[in-house]
């Protein structure tokens, strides 16, 4: 929980907040998850990654739609999670094509001339070459124009007036993003892929996270804490980074071991990693949204 007034975390069952000493509101009834849904979620990323080993290059109509199916079931999952005034339809829809063309393009601009500069760097040692491929060609490059657009588009927007309206935002943002990364992959590569990346809707769980802080941040701009709120942006930007870049390396690396063994061993922490970060990221957004307030 957090303070109505200031946004500052609170502990379970206090009656005033510590740092503006504020009354607490009455607490709701203990958040909890239910275990179907998690389940199911497990079933399915198990499932996705197992069929990619069964697909043939040739079916690229069903890649194409596989890619798809999960950014665009997300999408409605998540808006209708917003229930307490849901968002403009227009402003959805300008974040999602602003994550599908303008983050897209601004990355894949961006990742071509440090992807040069990597190449000539590093490429006397592959694991330093993956680590900096994954944490800065890729994450951070691709975090940090996200967050760009999102903040042009959203920070001073009259509908951004409660805390989970960033994860809304933010989420929407990474799922077209997603959608337009995944139709770029399937253009050059094979269902086995479309299968793999379905299993794990990557941006739109960094997404969730960045959203979270960005939310917390706009409370405490509004409450006359900029230098909070830009402290929280960042802590938003960071930890979608780190999540999205060692995701990316641990892929990364799996192809440039030579070892059989260490491929296998790979092979599974990145089962174990994918499963790992749906589930969390599906528990997260729930209590976010249980625990929603006004900013």
């Amino acid at each position: 929980m957090f303070c109505q007034n200031c946004g500052s975390p609170l502990r379970d069952g206090a009656r005033f907040c510590p740092k503006c000493g504020t009354p607490c509101l009455v607490q709701r009834q203990t958040f909890v998850v239910r275990g179907m849904p998690i389940i199911l979620i497990i079933v399915l990323t198990i499932g996705f990654i197992i069929s990619s080993f069964f697909m043939e290059d040739g079916e690229a109509d069903l890649a194409l739609m596989v890619s798809c199916i999960p950014g665009i079931v997300l999408m409605f999952l998540i808006y209708k999670m917003d229930r307490i005034e849901p968002e403009p339809v227009g402003l959805m829809l300008k974040l999602f094509l602003g994550g599908a063309f303008l983050a897209t393009t601004a990355a894949g601009f961006i990742e071509s001339f440090m992807g040069v500069l990597i190449d000539c760097l590093f490429w006397w040692n592959p694991v330093v070459y993956c680590f900096f491929e994954a944490f800065i060609l890729a994450a951070a490059t691709e975090e940090l124009c996200k967050y760009f657009i999102l903040k042009s588009f959203t920070w001073k927007h009259p509908a951004f007036n409660y805390r989970f309206d960033g994860v809304v935002y933010s989420t929407m943002l990474a799922i077209g993003f997603d959608i337009a990364e995944n139709l770029l992959y399937i253009v050059d590569s094979t269902a086995s892929t479309a299968f793999l990346r379905a299993a794990f809707p990557g941006h739109c769980v960094f997404g969730i996270y960045m959203g979270y802080y960005y939310g917390q941040a706009k409370t405490h701009e509004l409450h006359g804490d900029p230098v909070g709120a830009k402290k929280l942006r960042r802590r938003g930007v960071i930890t979608a980074i780190l999540i999205h870049g060692a995701y990316d390396f641990i892929c990364m690396l799996s192809g440039v071991v030579e070892s059989e063994a260490i491929q296998i061993i790979l092979g599974i922490l990145l089962m174990i990693v994918m499963v790992v970060l749906n589930v969390t990221a599906y528990k997260n957004i729930k209590k976010y949204a249980y625990y929603d307030s006004p900013v």
